[in-house]
């Protein structure tokens, strides 16, 4: 089983991050696009190539948290577009394995009490963004073994799992799995993400309560065994996405106590 840590806002040093990554036996690093250090003005392929022969680490992406390639303004589209763009020449000339990618449920308005999303009530015009950005990944990530994976975060509207399926029958992009994500959501995540278990390729894996999210392994009430195996039989890595450096060390020590490791 392949463990990565994610961006840790207490490293503002991409050499500090790695460091530590590889100082705990950590297999990878995912790169946050959504911190500064991360953007493209401020990182290249050669700073990350020469990180990963320094400490002998690999590298995956997670594209910033409101990317979004779907949006109706043609202005913000496009500003997505070129950020995503950059992230997939990026993985593809570093052989990174998978960018992982957060899908917007978009402006929704509340009429007699229930919510009406756009995208739902525009969802020709939603689709047709959906079928160009396929398009898109399949062109740069022509000939590469980098996939795009969409990571569930509340739970999924019907327009988005249309999305996803449409995403799915191409071989540019796979699943990531949030557990988190999916308590909080009431399993309804983990019941699409079974359904497509041939697609899952990555877990974000962390604990959580009902009060509390992204927790140290062992800190709250998942039955984190079952879905590390999980993890295991569909052949995926995972990233422990918890927030601070201490609690990737105790989750660290959970796996190694648990016979994960």
């Amino acid at each position: 089983m392949n463990y990565g840590i994610p961006t840790l806002m207490e490293f503002s040093n991409p050499n500090d991050l790695a460091a530590f990554c590889a100082e705990n036996g950590f297999g990878f690093v995912e790169l946050n696009m959504t911190f500064p250090w991360f953007q493209e003005d401020a990182v290249d392929a050669d700073a990350i190539r020469a990180l990963k022969k320094k400490y002998g680490i690999g590298f995956t992406i997670h594209l910033h948290d409101q990317v979004n390639p779907f949006e109706f303004s043609p202005a913000l589209r496009k500003g997505s577009l070129e950020n995503i763009c950059f992230a997939l020449r990026l993985a593809r000339e570093l052989n990174m394995p998978r960018i992982t990618m957060h899908l917007q449920p978009g402006t929704y308005s509340t009429i007699n009490g229930e919510k009406t999303y756009l995208y739902a009530r525009c969802k020709d015009r939603y689709l047709s963004y959906v079928r160009s950005f396929i398009q898109l990944t399949e062109d740069l990530l022509k000939g590469s073994e980098t996939l795009l994976c969409i990571e569930n975060t509340s739970g999924f509207q019907p327009y988005q799992t249309d999305a996803i399926g449409l995403m799915l029958s191409s071989d540019s992009f796979g699943l990531t799995f949030d557990i988190g994500h999916s308590f909080k959501a009431g399993g309804e995540d983990e019941r699409f993400m079974l359904a497509n278990a041939d697609k899952l390729r990555h877990f974000h894996i962390h604990d959580c309560s009902a009060k509390a999210n992204h927790l140290a392994l062992g800190a709250g009430g998942l039955d984190l065994i079952r879905y590390v195996r999980m993890a295991a039989r569909y052949g995926c890595s995972a990233v422990a996405e918890v927030k601070e450096s201490g609690a990737l060390i105790r989750s660290r020590e959970y796996l190694i106590e648990h016979g994960l490791w």
